[in-house]
């Protein structure tokens, strides 16, 4: 079947895929930013209307929606929305929706969460009743694993060891401890859909171990000597007692305890090795992203001025403005802001040379051609930065546009792999089906290649065959349609089937046929067969088709069709090949 995980995946692993759907082909959605598990189909959600083409496109038997409510202290913006959206692309479907529901719904005393929370099952309901979707409602306890890359998710992620050594829960210490192991949801998923019903219900695991936040914090506490754990002042809130119907309907019941789990979430952190000097600095310009530019900036300025004053004596470097190609290499390097500062930085350097060679500000001021290298610092650095700027917004764009158009070919990819790995399975049902046109094919071809003589014994295999039935038999008819001599018949009923038909064994079935085209033996009547079908040469009968007996659920109307059809197509092969009824002798199978 075609399975769909999507909501709130981040609980799901290749392991409890594997657990929950063994023999189906599972796709998972993960929202944009979420890991994606390994060797697993996965599809990120980056628009609205995504969830609707991969509807249309997979056409999903049964969907699996994980509320974000699995999830202590998450935020559940937008859950009502994405569900809507799930049910709305399958509404005209006859699949099968289970939506796995936090405890939110069921804790007490009721909160905000749960006016929410309830009304995400409502809205299941709803669609439950207008649409052709099949749902089903599981409350949960908060769920505990770890995710695709082996961090623990869910309750579990609560417990994960601060560096500052402190673990702080915000429930009270005394307030229970709500938790499921994603193991035993996986083996309650795979009971649900094996003994899936149409009805709607609405479901609540059981909690069956009973611990407070204390007893968690005090066993965390074991593991990790030293560890101070602080508790907050959260509402305690009830989960509702177990009434048994999950373990009536489905035998199923947790199995998995948290504080017996707890180890293997323990991560000793390891000492941390010293770094060199080329990964600090890396990790300095990492953490500092404005700084260091800054310095760049003032360093490069530093350098043209050092290379101005070691120069200026030299007539071969007075062609060269090193003031200029500093604005440029900044404007190039750092863009249009950069660019404007660094034409600053020079202008004031050049205004200080003017006023150690003896010009006043006045006069600097005063005299036109005086700005005419100021003007020029600085339409350089804004020009070159602009330039800078364009090239790394195109950059950017194109790298985005690459990422998208690298997800869309991804998707179409293995949109049309699955595509061929469908064609490939319709054609093998196709062929393979006993009523199929691939079959009428193989049939009329298997036909057509027998030989005259062994045309009677090959009517009766394809018999067989198709319409699994081993009392089929081929007689001849003399030319006054009084007598019926057997040709060929199944080597099973060979001992049971009679050699001739005459007088009460042949007359009803000549008298049925030249009626209704087709010979049925409604009424039951012994000694007769249960169908009957003439083969005819030029308008006048030459043999008889019949099957002996019938099992119960062959007496259909669809049977009937089949066994005419099939009548029909070796009543053209002995038309063909010549045959006449008169065959000198019995040819059984």
């Amino acid at each position: 079947m075609e399975i769909l995980l999507t909501g709130n995946t981040c609980f799901v692993t290749p392991a409890w895929v594997e657990m929950a759907f063994p023999e189906d082909h599972v796709l998972i959605t993960c929202a944009r930013g979420q890991p994606h598990p390994p060797r697993i189909r996965t599809i990120t959600l980056d628009s609205k209307e995504r969830i609707g083409q991969l509807v249309d496109s997979y056409e999903f038997d049964r969907i699996v929606y994980f509320s974000e409510y699995l999830t202590p202290h998450s935020e559940q913006e937008g859950e009502l929305d994405r569900l809507r959206r799930v049910l709305q692309a399958n509404r005209e479907r006859p699949s099968q929706l289970l939506y796995l529901a936090g405890p939110e719904a069921v804790l007490t005393p009721f909160i905000g969460k749960s006016v929410l929370a309830q009304a995400a099952e409502a809205l299941c309901r709803h669609y439950a009743e207008t649409s052709r979707v099949q749902i089903k409602v599981l409350h949960l306890p908060y769920l505990y694993g770890t995710d695709c890359t082996g961090a623990p998710v869910g309750i579990a992620q609560l417990l994960t060891r601060p560096k500052s050594g402190e673990l702080h829960f915000e429930e009270q210490a005394l307030a229970p401890v709500a938790a499921l192991c994603m193991e035993d949801l996986s083996e309650l998923v795979l009971r649900v859909f094996d003994n899936w019903t149409p009805e709607w219900e609405s479901l609540t695991a059981p909690v069956v171990f009973h611990w407070n936040y204390e007893q968690l914090g005090e066993a965390w506490k074991a593991l990790c000597p030293g560890l101070t754990v602080t508790y907050g002042s959260d509402l305690i809130r009830e989960y509702p007692p177990d009434d048994g119907q999950l373990r009536r309907a489905y035998g199923w019941f947790p199995r998995y305890d948290l504080l017996d789990d707890l180890p293997r979430f323990f991560r000793q952190e390891k000492q941390p090795r010293r770094k060199k000097w080329p990964e600090r600095l890396s990790g300095f310009a990492a953490r500092h992203r404005l700084l260091v530019p800054v310095l760049e900036l003032l360093g490069a300025w530093g350098v043209s001025e050092l290379l101005v004053r070691m120069t200026s004596t030299q007539a071969q470097f007075r062609v060269v403005d090193f003031r200029l190609a500093f604005i440029v290499l900044i404007a190039d390097v750092y863009g249009l802001n950069a660019g404007v500062a660094a034409a600053f930085l020079a202008s004031l350097s050049l205004a200080a040379g003017y006023w150690a060679e003896g010009a006043s500000p006045l006069l600097l001021f005063y005299e036109p051609s005086n700005w005419l290298a100021f003007l020029v610092y600085f339409v350089v650095g804004a020009v070159c930065g602009y330039v800078q700027l364009r090239s790394a917004e195109d950059l950017r764009f194109a790298e985005e546009e690459q990422k998208l158009l690298e997800e869309r070919l991804r998707f179409v990819r293995q949109l049309y792999q699955d595509t061929l790995e469908d064609k490939r399975s319709f054609r093998r049902q196709i062929l393979g089906r006993r009523d199929s046109f691939g079959k009428v094919y193989a049939v009329t071809k298997a036909l057509d290649a027998a030989p005259a003589q062994e045309l009677p014994r090959k009517i009766v295999e394809v018999l067989e065959d198709v319409l699994e039935n081993h009392s089929a038999a081929v007689y001849r008819v003399d030319a006054r349609r009084h007598l019926a001599r057997r040709a060929a018949c199944s080597a099973d009923f060979a001992a049971r089937c009679p050699q001739l038909l005459e007088g009460t064994g042949l007359g009803p079935v000549l008298r049925g046929i030249e009626q209704d085209g087709l010979w049925v033996n409604r009424e039951l009547t012994p000694g007769l067969p249960m169908f009957g079908a003439a083969v005819r040469e030029n308008g006048e009968l030459r043999a008889l088709i019949l099957l002996h007996d019938a099992a119960g659920e062959q007496l259909s109307l669809y049977y009937q069709n089949m066994f005419r059809i099939l009548c029909g197509l070796a009543e053209t092969a002995m038309v063909r090949a010549g045959t006449k009824p008169a065959a000198k002798q019995e040819v059984r199978v």
